[in-house]
Protein backbone atom coordinates (compact mmCIF):
# COMPACT_ATOMS: atom_id res chain seq x y z
CA UNK A 1 0.00 0.00 0.00
CA UNK A 2 1.59 3.24 -1.17
CA UNK A 3 2.93 5.59 1.51
CA UNK A 4 1.84 3.46 4.50
CA UNK A 5 4.38 1.68 6.72
CA UNK A 6 4.19 -2.09 7.12
CA UNK A 7 4.18 -3.99 10.43
CA UNK A 8 4.74 -7.76 10.20
CA UNK A 9 3.86 -10.19 13.01
CA UNK A 10 6.19 -13.20 12.90
CA UNK A 11 7.02 -16.09 15.18
CA UNK A 12 7.09 -19.84 15.60
CA UNK A 13 3.91 -21.86 14.89
CA UNK A 14 0.99 -21.50 17.28
CA UNK A 15 2.30 -18.66 19.43
CA UNK A 16 -0.89 -16.64 18.81
CA UNK A 17 0.02 -14.41 15.85
CA UNK A 18 -3.46 -14.49 14.29
CA UNK A 19 -5.08 -13.85 17.69
CA UNK A 20 -2.88 -10.78 18.13
CA UNK A 21 -3.73 -9.56 14.61
CA UNK A 22 -7.45 -9.97 15.30
CA UNK A 23 -7.08 -8.10 18.60
CA UNK A 24 -5.27 -5.18 16.94
CA UNK A 25 -7.84 -5.05 14.12
CA UNK A 26 -10.69 -5.32 16.66
CA UNK A 27 -12.42 -7.96 14.53
CA UNK A 28 -12.02 -11.55 13.42
CA UNK A 29 -9.87 -11.16 10.33
CA UNK A 30 -7.49 -14.11 10.45
CA UNK A 31 -8.54 -17.73 10.88
CA UNK A 32 -7.67 -18.88 14.41
CA UNK A 33 -7.30 -22.53 15.40
CA UNK A 34 -5.53 -24.59 18.03
CA UNK A 35 -3.95 -26.54 15.18
CA UNK A 36 -0.44 -25.25 14.38
CA UNK A 37 -0.01 -24.01 10.83
CA UNK A 38 -3.55 -22.70 10.31
CA UNK A 39 -2.16 -19.49 8.79
CA UNK A 40 0.04 -20.34 5.83
CA UNK A 41 0.06 -17.27 3.58
CA UNK A 42 0.80 -13.75 4.66
CA UNK A 43 -2.25 -11.49 4.84
CA UNK A 44 -2.48 -7.71 4.78
CA UNK A 45 -4.93 -5.40 6.58
CA UNK A 46 -5.03 -1.68 7.32
CA UNK A 47 -4.78 -0.89 11.05
CA UNK A 48 -4.66 2.36 13.04
CA UNK A 49 -3.31 3.38 16.43
CA UNK A 50 -2.76 6.82 17.95
CA UNK A 51 -3.58 8.48 14.64
CA UNK A 52 -1.05 6.42 12.64
CA UNK A 53 -2.16 4.10 9.84
CA UNK A 54 -0.11 1.04 8.98
CA UNK A 55 -0.51 -2.21 7.10
CA UNK A 56 -0.57 -5.16 9.48
CA UNK A 57 0.78 -8.44 8.08
CA UNK A 58 -0.10 -11.80 9.59
CA UNK A 59 2.25 -14.66 8.70
CA UNK A 60 2.48 -18.41 9.06
CA UNK A 61 4.69 -20.01 11.69
CA UNK A 62 8.41 -19.72 10.97
CA UNK A 63 10.61 -22.79 11.30
CA UNK A 64 14.04 -21.67 10.04
CA UNK A 65 15.38 -25.23 10.16
CA UNK A 66 12.83 -26.41 7.57
CA UNK A 67 14.38 -26.98 4.17
CA UNK A 68 11.70 -28.92 2.29
CA UNK A 69 7.95 -29.38 2.18
CA UNK A 70 5.04 -27.15 3.11
CA UNK A 71 6.60 -25.73 6.27
CA UNK A 72 9.58 -24.49 4.26
CA UNK A 73 7.17 -22.67 1.92
CA UNK A 74 5.34 -21.12 4.88
CA UNK A 75 8.66 -19.98 6.36
CA UNK A 76 9.58 -18.44 3.00
CA UNK A 77 6.35 -16.41 3.14
CA UNK A 78 7.26 -15.08 6.58
CA UNK A 79 10.74 -14.15 5.35
CA UNK A 80 9.24 -12.16 2.48
CA UNK A 81 7.05 -10.33 5.03
CA UNK A 82 10.18 -9.50 7.06
CA UNK A 83 11.86 -8.04 3.98
CA UNK A 84 8.84 -5.82 3.24
CA UNK A 85 8.24 -4.70 6.84
CA UNK A 86 9.22 -1.41 8.41
CA UNK A 87 8.59 -2.84 11.91
CA UNK A 88 8.67 -6.51 12.91
CA UNK A 89 6.82 -7.89 15.93
CA UNK A 90 8.49 -11.13 17.04
CA UNK A 91 5.81 -12.95 19.03
CA UNK A 92 6.79 -15.71 21.47
CA UNK A 93 4.85 -17.96 23.85
CA UNK A 94 5.33 -17.39 27.61
CA UNK A 95 3.98 -20.88 28.39
CA UNK A 96 6.70 -22.70 26.46
CA UNK A 97 9.56 -20.36 27.32
CA UNK A 98 12.30 -19.61 24.79
CA UNK A 99 12.51 -22.43 22.25
CA UNK A 100 15.06 -23.38 19.63
CA UNK A 101 12.71 -21.95 16.98
CA UNK A 102 12.49 -18.63 18.87
CA UNK A 103 16.28 -18.46 19.07
CA UNK A 104 16.69 -19.25 15.37
CA UNK A 105 14.09 -16.62 14.41
CA UNK A 106 15.74 -13.99 16.63
CA UNK A 107 19.13 -14.77 15.07
CA UNK A 108 17.64 -14.42 11.58
CA UNK A 109 15.96 -11.11 12.43
CA UNK A 110 19.20 -9.67 13.83
CA UNK A 111 20.90 -10.48 10.53
CA UNK A 112 18.13 -8.99 8.38
CA UNK A 113 19.53 -5.92 6.57
CA UNK A 114 18.02 -2.57 7.47
CA UNK A 115 15.97 -3.89 10.42
CA UNK A 116 18.18 -2.70 13.27
CA UNK A 117 16.02 -1.11 15.95
CA UNK A 118 12.88 -2.19 14.07
CA UNK A 119 12.20 -5.47 15.92
CA UNK A 120 9.76 -5.46 18.85
CA UNK A 121 9.71 -8.58 21.04
CA UNK A 122 6.27 -9.49 22.45
CA UNK A 123 5.64 -12.29 24.95
CA UNK A 124 2.12 -13.66 24.45
CA UNK A 125 -0.20 -15.67 26.72
CA UNK A 126 0.72 -13.72 29.84
CA UNK A 127 -2.72 -13.36 31.34
CA UNK A 128 -1.11 -11.50 34.23
CA UNK A 129 1.40 -9.11 32.58
CA UNK A 130 2.65 -7.95 36.00
CA UNK A 131 4.26 -11.38 36.48
CA UNK A 132 7.71 -10.68 35.07
CA UNK A 133 9.28 -14.05 35.82
CA UNK A 134 8.30 -15.70 32.51
CA UNK A 135 8.76 -12.50 30.51
CA UNK A 136 12.37 -11.92 31.57
CA UNK A 137 13.44 -15.34 30.31
CA UNK A 138 13.17 -13.93 26.77
CA UNK A 139 15.91 -11.34 27.36
CA UNK A 140 18.19 -14.17 26.24
CA UNK A 141 16.97 -13.71 22.67
CA UNK A 142 18.85 -10.41 22.44
CA UNK A 143 15.95 -8.40 20.99
CA UNK A 144 15.59 -5.80 23.69
CA UNK A 145 12.82 -5.43 26.24
CA UNK A 146 10.20 -8.24 26.05
CA UNK A 147 6.69 -6.72 26.03
CA UNK A 148 4.07 -8.71 27.92
CA UNK A 149 0.71 -9.24 26.16
CA UNK A 150 -2.30 -11.48 26.22
CA UNK A 151 -3.79 -11.45 22.72
CA UNK A 152 -6.88 -13.38 23.83
CA UNK A 153 -7.74 -10.98 26.67
CA UNK A 154 -6.25 -7.82 25.15
CA UNK A 155 -3.90 -7.20 28.07
CA UNK A 156 -0.83 -5.16 27.22
CA UNK A 157 -1.76 -4.81 23.55
CA UNK A 158 -2.21 -1.04 23.79
CA UNK A 159 1.25 -0.66 25.32
CA UNK A 160 2.69 -2.86 22.57
CA UNK A 161 1.04 -0.68 19.91
CA UNK A 162 2.51 2.43 21.53
CA UNK A 163 5.98 0.92 21.12
CA UNK A 164 5.26 -0.11 17.51
CA UNK A 165 4.03 3.37 16.58
CA UNK A 166 7.05 4.99 18.24
CA UNK A 167 9.44 3.22 15.84
CA UNK A 168 7.34 3.55 12.68
CA UNK A 169 8.97 5.61 9.93
CA UNK A 170 7.26 8.79 8.85
CA UNK A 171 4.53 8.01 6.32
CA UNK A 172 4.65 9.49 2.84
CA UNK A 173 1.44 11.03 1.47
CA UNK A 174 -0.79 8.24 0.24
CA UNK A 175 -2.38 8.32 -3.17
CA UNK A 176 -6.10 8.89 -2.98
CA UNK A 177 -7.07 6.02 -5.20
CA UNK A 178 -9.42 3.10 -4.80
CA UNK A 179 -8.24 0.17 -6.85
CA UNK A 180 -10.83 -2.22 -8.25
CA UNK A 181 -10.70 -5.56 -6.46
CA UNK A 182 -10.20 -8.81 -8.34
CA UNK A 183 -10.87 -12.09 -6.50
CA UNK A 184 -9.71 -15.52 -7.60
CA UNK A 185 -12.34 -18.05 -6.50
CA UNK A 186 -12.33 -21.81 -6.78
CA UNK A 187 -12.30 -25.23 -5.20
CA UNK A 188 -9.24 -26.47 -3.28
CA UNK A 189 -6.14 -27.21 -5.32
CA UNK A 190 -7.32 -25.91 -8.70
CA UNK A 191 -4.28 -23.62 -8.94
CA UNK A 192 -5.47 -20.33 -7.43
CA UNK A 193 -2.22 -19.53 -5.62
CA UNK A 194 -0.15 -20.54 -8.65
CA UNK A 195 -2.16 -18.13 -10.81
CA UNK A 196 -1.86 -15.35 -8.23
CA UNK A 197 1.91 -15.77 -8.07
CA UNK A 198 2.10 -15.81 -11.86
CA UNK A 199 0.17 -12.53 -12.07
CA UNK A 200 2.13 -10.84 -9.31
CA UNK A 201 5.48 -12.20 -10.40
CA UNK A 202 6.29 -12.96 -6.77
CA UNK A 203 5.95 -15.89 -4.40
CA UNK A 204 3.22 -14.17 -2.43
CA UNK A 205 0.99 -17.20 -1.78
CA UNK A 206 2.04 -20.64 -0.63
CA UNK A 207 1.84 -23.14 -3.47
CA UNK A 208 1.70 -26.83 -2.66
CA UNK A 209 0.15 -29.99 -4.03
CA UNK A 210 -1.62 -30.39 -0.69
CA UNK A 211 -5.26 -29.36 -1.12
CA UNK A 212 -6.31 -26.46 1.12
CA UNK A 213 -2.86 -24.93 1.48
CA UNK A 214 -4.25 -21.37 1.30
CA UNK A 215 -6.61 -20.54 4.16
CA UNK A 216 -6.63 -16.73 4.14
CA UNK A 217 -7.27 -14.05 1.53
CA UNK A 218 -3.96 -12.59 0.34
CA UNK A 219 -3.93 -9.12 -1.21
CA UNK A 220 -1.44 -7.68 -3.66
CA UNK A 221 -1.41 -5.08 -6.42
CA UNK A 222 -1.16 -6.14 -10.05
CA UNK A 223 -1.02 -3.97 -13.16
CA UNK A 224 -1.62 -4.48 -16.87
CA UNK A 225 1.39 -4.55 -19.20
CA UNK A 226 0.96 -0.89 -20.13
CA UNK A 227 0.50 0.07 -16.47
CA UNK A 228 -2.77 1.88 -17.14
CA UNK A 229 -4.95 -0.55 -15.21
CA UNK A 230 -4.24 -1.67 -11.66
CA UNK A 231 -6.10 -4.10 -9.46
CA UNK A 232 -6.03 -5.23 -5.87
CA UNK A 233 -5.76 -8.98 -6.27
CA UNK A 234 -7.44 -11.27 -3.73
CA UNK A 235 -6.63 -14.94 -3.37
CA UNK A 236 -9.04 -17.07 -1.35
CA UNK A 237 -9.20 -20.36 0.43
CA UNK A 238 -10.48 -23.28 -1.61
CA UNK A 239 -14.11 -24.06 -0.80
CA UNK A 240 -15.02 -27.72 -1.04
CA UNK A 241 -18.44 -29.31 -0.80
CA UNK A 242 -20.01 -29.05 2.65
CA UNK A 243 -17.57 -26.39 3.89
CA UNK A 244 -20.35 -24.27 5.41
CA UNK A 245 -21.55 -27.30 7.41
CA UNK A 246 -18.05 -28.13 8.61
CA UNK A 247 -16.30 -26.69 11.64
CA UNK A 248 -12.94 -25.11 12.33
CA UNK A 249 -10.71 -23.95 9.50
CA UNK A 250 -12.90 -25.24 6.58
CA UNK A 251 -15.89 -23.31 7.96
CA UNK A 252 -13.99 -20.06 8.48
CA UNK A 253 -12.28 -20.43 5.12
CA UNK A 254 -15.72 -20.64 3.48
CA UNK A 255 -16.75 -17.47 5.29
CA UNK A 256 -13.56 -15.74 4.16
CA UNK A 257 -14.24 -16.70 0.54
CA UNK A 258 -17.76 -15.28 0.78
CA UNK A 259 -16.27 -12.09 2.24
CA UNK A 260 -13.78 -11.88 -0.65
CA UNK A 261 -16.62 -12.23 -3.17
CA UNK A 262 -18.54 -9.41 -1.47
CA UNK A 263 -15.43 -7.20 -1.39
CA UNK A 264 -14.56 -7.85 -5.03
CA UNK A 265 -15.66 -5.99 -8.12
CA UNK A 266 -14.71 -8.89 -10.39
CA UNK A 267 -14.51 -12.55 -9.39
CA UNK A 268 -12.71 -15.04 -11.57
CA UNK A 269 -13.96 -18.59 -11.08
CA UNK A 270 -11.01 -20.90 -11.57
CA UNK A 271 -12.02 -24.37 -12.78
CA UNK A 272 -9.89 -27.48 -13.21
CA UNK A 273 -9.91 -28.36 -16.92
CA UNK A 274 -9.04 -31.98 -16.15
CA UNK A 275 -11.95 -32.50 -13.76
CA UNK A 276 -14.33 -30.19 -15.61
CA UNK A 277 -17.26 -28.26 -14.16
CA UNK A 278 -18.60 -29.75 -10.91
CA UNK A 279 -21.37 -28.87 -8.45
CA UNK A 280 -19.03 -26.85 -6.19
CA UNK A 281 -18.15 -24.59 -9.13
CA UNK A 282 -21.83 -23.91 -9.79
CA UNK A 283 -22.42 -23.06 -6.12
CA UNK A 284 -19.58 -20.55 -6.19
CA UNK A 285 -20.98 -19.00 -9.38
CA UNK A 286 -24.35 -18.65 -7.63
CA UNK A 287 -22.66 -16.92 -4.68
CA UNK A 288 -21.04 -14.44 -7.06
CA UNK A 289 -24.37 -13.67 -8.74
CA UNK A 290 -26.26 -13.39 -5.44
CA UNK A 291 -23.62 -10.93 -4.20
CA UNK A 292 -24.26 -8.77 -7.27
CA UNK A 293 -20.73 -9.18 -8.59
CA UNK A 294 -19.41 -10.03 -12.03
CA UNK A 295 -17.89 -13.36 -12.96
CA UNK A 296 -15.50 -14.75 -15.55
CA UNK A 297 -14.61 -18.43 -15.87
CA UNK A 298 -10.94 -19.38 -16.20
CA UNK A 299 -10.11 -22.99 -17.01
CA UNK A 300 -6.74 -23.91 -15.57
CA UNK A 301 -4.43 -26.77 -16.62
CA UNK A 302 -5.42 -26.44 -20.25
CA UNK A 303 -2.03 -27.91 -21.16
CA UNK A 304 -3.28 -31.24 -19.78
CA UNK A 305 -6.38 -31.55 -21.97
CA UNK A 306 -7.15 -31.55 -25.69
CA UNK A 307 -8.73 -28.70 -27.62
CA UNK A 308 -11.79 -30.88 -28.10
CA UNK A 309 -12.11 -31.27 -24.32
CA UNK A 310 -11.88 -27.49 -23.85
CA UNK A 311 -14.67 -26.92 -26.37
CA UNK A 312 -16.75 -29.53 -24.58
CA UNK A 313 -16.22 -27.76 -21.24
CA UNK A 314 -17.18 -24.40 -22.78
CA UNK A 315 -20.44 -25.94 -24.01
CA UNK A 316 -21.13 -27.32 -20.54
CA UNK A 317 -20.55 -23.89 -18.96
CA UNK A 318 -22.89 -22.25 -21.46
CA UNK A 319 -25.55 -24.88 -20.70
CA UNK A 320 -25.18 -24.85 -16.90
CA UNK A 321 -24.53 -21.15 -16.21
CA UNK A 322 -27.46 -19.75 -18.14
CA UNK A 323 -28.05 -16.95 -15.60
CA UNK A 324 -24.69 -15.20 -15.78
CA UNK A 325 -23.52 -16.59 -19.13
CA UNK A 326 -19.91 -15.73 -18.19
CA UNK A 327 -17.04 -15.31 -20.69
CA UNK A 328 -14.51 -18.14 -20.67
CA UNK A 329 -10.76 -18.39 -21.22
CA UNK A 330 -8.30 -21.27 -20.84
CA UNK A 331 -4.87 -20.98 -19.21
CA UNK A 332 -2.05 -22.93 -17.64
CA UNK A 333 -1.02 -21.13 -14.47
CA UNK A 334 1.95 -23.47 -14.12
CA UNK A 335 3.47 -22.77 -17.54
CA UNK A 336 2.06 -19.26 -17.98
CA UNK A 337 0.20 -20.10 -21.20
CA UNK A 338 -2.82 -17.84 -21.65
CA UNK A 339 -2.24 -15.94 -18.39
CA UNK A 340 -1.81 -12.71 -20.40
CA UNK A 341 -5.55 -12.94 -21.15
CA UNK A 342 -6.59 -12.83 -17.48
CA UNK A 343 -6.30 -9.08 -16.82
CA UNK A 344 -7.89 -8.10 -20.18
CA UNK A 345 -10.80 -10.37 -19.21
CA UNK A 346 -11.04 -8.61 -15.83
CA UNK A 347 -10.92 -5.21 -17.57
CA UNK A 348 -13.74 -6.19 -19.91
CA UNK A 349 -15.87 -7.43 -17.01
CA UNK A 350 -15.13 -4.30 -14.95
CA UNK A 351 -16.28 -2.00 -17.77
CA UNK A 352 -19.52 -3.95 -18.10
CA UNK A 353 -19.97 -3.98 -14.31
CA UNK A 354 -19.89 -0.18 -14.21
CA UNK A 355 -22.21 0.34 -17.19
CA UNK A 356 -24.09 3.64 -17.05
CA UNK A 357 -26.64 4.58 -19.72
CA UNK A 358 -28.67 7.75 -20.30
CA UNK A 359 -32.36 7.35 -19.51
CA UNK A 360 -33.55 7.98 -23.06
CA UNK A 361 -31.29 5.20 -24.38
CA UNK A 362 -32.64 2.70 -21.84
CA UNK A 363 -36.23 3.65 -22.64
CA UNK A 364 -35.66 3.37 -26.40
CA UNK A 365 -33.92 0.01 -26.07
CA UNK A 366 -36.68 -1.47 -23.90
CA UNK A 367 -39.25 -0.26 -26.45
CA UNK A 368 -37.33 -2.17 -29.13
CA UNK A 369 -37.28 -5.28 -26.94
CA UNK A 370 -41.04 -5.03 -26.36
CA UNK A 371 -41.72 -4.45 -30.06
CA UNK A 372 -39.82 -7.65 -30.83
CA UNK A 373 -41.74 -9.69 -28.23
CA UNK A 374 -44.50 -8.21 -26.08
CA UNK A 375 -45.23 -9.50 -22.58
CA UNK A 376 -48.18 -11.93 -22.44
CA UNK A 377 -51.68 -11.32 -21.05
CA UNK A 378 -52.13 -7.75 -22.20
CA UNK A 379 -49.41 -6.35 -19.95
CA UNK A 380 -48.15 -3.00 -21.19
CA UNK A 381 -44.62 -1.78 -20.48
CA UNK A 382 -44.72 2.02 -20.38
CA UNK A 383 -41.23 3.17 -19.49
CA UNK A 384 -37.78 2.05 -18.30
CA UNK A 385 -34.74 3.65 -16.69
CA UNK A 386 -31.44 2.66 -15.16
CA UNK A 387 -31.38 2.80 -11.37
CA UNK A 388 -27.71 2.10 -10.71
CA UNK A 389 -24.46 0.45 -11.73
CA UNK A 390 -21.99 -1.96 -10.11
CA UNK A 391 -24.03 -4.02 -10.83
CA UNK A 392 -26.28 -2.49 -13.51
CA UNK A 393 -29.86 -2.16 -12.30
CA UNK A 394 -32.95 -1.25 -14.31
CA UNK A 395 -36.51 -0.30 -13.38
CA UNK A 396 -39.41 -1.09 -15.70
CA UNK A 397 -42.82 0.54 -15.34
CA UNK A 398 -45.83 -1.56 -16.40
CA UNK A 399 -49.60 -1.40 -15.99
CA UNK A 400 -49.76 -4.82 -14.27
CA UNK A 401 -46.27 -5.56 -12.96
CA UNK A 402 -47.27 -8.66 -11.00
CA UNK A 403 -48.52 -10.33 -14.18
CA UNK A 404 -45.14 -10.22 -15.94
CA UNK A 405 -43.73 -13.78 -15.81
CA UNK A 406 -40.16 -14.42 -14.74
CA UNK A 407 -39.43 -15.89 -18.15
CA UNK A 408 -40.19 -12.55 -19.80
CA UNK A 409 -37.99 -10.65 -17.35
CA UNK A 410 -35.22 -13.12 -18.15
CA UNK A 411 -35.76 -12.34 -21.85
CA UNK A 412 -35.36 -8.61 -21.11
CA UNK A 413 -32.28 -9.31 -19.00
CA UNK A 414 -30.64 -11.37 -21.73
CA UNK A 415 -31.48 -8.67 -24.26
CA UNK A 416 -29.55 -6.17 -22.14
CA UNK A 417 -26.76 -8.71 -21.78
CA UNK A 418 -26.45 -9.18 -25.52
CA UNK A 419 -26.76 -5.51 -26.47
CA UNK A 420 -24.30 -4.14 -23.88
CA UNK A 421 -21.89 -7.07 -23.46
CA UNK A 422 -23.06 -7.83 -19.93
CA UNK A 423 -21.95 -11.46 -20.08
CA UNK A 424 -20.89 -12.56 -16.62
CA UNK A 425 -22.48 -9.50 -15.02
CA UNK A 426 -25.27 -9.76 -12.47
CA UNK A 427 -28.07 -7.64 -13.99
CA UNK A 428 -30.83 -6.50 -11.62
CA UNK A 429 -34.29 -5.76 -13.07
CA UNK A 430 -37.24 -4.56 -11.01
CA UNK A 431 -40.79 -3.85 -12.13
CA UNK A 432 -43.04 -1.12 -10.75
CA UNK A 433 -46.59 -0.06 -11.45
CA UNK A 434 -46.92 2.77 -13.96
CA UNK A 435 -50.10 4.04 -12.34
Amino acid sequence: MIGVPVVAVVGAPNVGKSSLVNRILRRRRAVVSDQPGTTRDRTYDRAEWAGRDFDLVDTGGMEPASRMGLQALVTLQARVAVEEADVIVHLVDARTGPTEADTAIARELRRAPGKEGRVVLAVNKLDNPSDDADRHLFHALGEGEPRAVSAIHGLGVGDLLDVIVSVLPEAEPEEEIQLPRLAIIGRPNVGKSTLLNRLLGAERAVVSEIAGTTTDAVAGEVASKDGRERYLLLDTAGVGSGARKASGVPYYSALRTEEAIRRSDVSLLLVDAVEGLVASDLRLARQIEDAGRTCGVVFNKRDLVTDERLREIEEIVAARMTDLRPPIIGISALTGAGVDEVLPLASRLLRSYGLSLPTHEVAEFVNQVVDHASPPGGVKIRYATQTGSTPPGFLIFANRPKDIPDSYLRYVENSFRQRYDLYGVSVRIRVKSSR
